[in-house]
């Protein structure tokens, strides 16, 4: 039986160790989130504003020269860029880390045929995709972490709700048989010596 209960106390233990574990992983993963929450947030603004800048000038230039003649010239204009992804760790949880290469605008057709409202849109739109992609970045970010930090609460609950209280009534019945045999055996013990008393 104290085989048993030193099995348990051991368990304990390392359940509790655990626990605690998962609650400072909580605590790191709740930081991060807030963190990139409040860069999220920050991004989503920029990113905005550089839009509503880049369709005004969008606008401006579909006015000046007609939208079939913009709709003409922005599919002249080919995509030249490259994303790749680089894995990082925050905590465990897996967040990617996207680098963009791309050229600056250069308008493929002649200045002849547009006008320079046309190559300022091209230029913001352009000058729109690092914010757009750190947002985009960001925000998956976010959700990943999220998606751990709801893994974690639920282990770190399984533990202190079932786990602990489970081994720690265990450890009270093993206590209570241990004692439970000591008294049987004191009992024994004092009925032995009385009729050879």
């Amino acid at each position: 039986m104290s085989l048993r209960l030193y099995e348990l106390r051991r368990d304990r233990l390392a359940a509790q160790r655990s626990a605690e574990l998962l609650d400072h992983k909580r605590e790191a993963l709740l930081r991060e989130i807030l963190r990139r929450e409040h860069r999220r947030a920050a991004l989503q603004v920029r990113v905005d504003n550089m839009y509503n800048a880049a369709r005004l000038r969008l606008d401006v230039a579909r006015v000046e020269m007609g939208f079939d003649a913009v709709e003409r010239a922005a599919l002249a204009q080919s995509a030249h860029f490259i994303l790749t992804e680089r894995p990082a760790s925050v905590m465990g949880v897996r967040v990617a880390r996207i680098e963009a290469k791309y050229e600056p605008f250069r308008a493929p057709y002649g200045p002849a045929a547009t006008t320079e409202s046309l190559d300022a849109a091209g230029v913001a739109f352009v000058e729109l995709l690092e914010p757009l992609i750190d947002l985009a970045q960001e925000t998956t970010a976010i959700r990943k972490l999220r998606s751990a930090m709801r893994k974690t609460t639920k282990i770190f609950n399984a533990l202190r709700k079932v786990v602990l209280p489970r081994i720690d009534r265990e450890i009270r019945a093993t206590v209570d048989g241990i004692e439970e045999e000591e008294r049987d055996e004191f009992t024994r013990r004092e009925v032995w010596r009385q009729p050879h008393a």
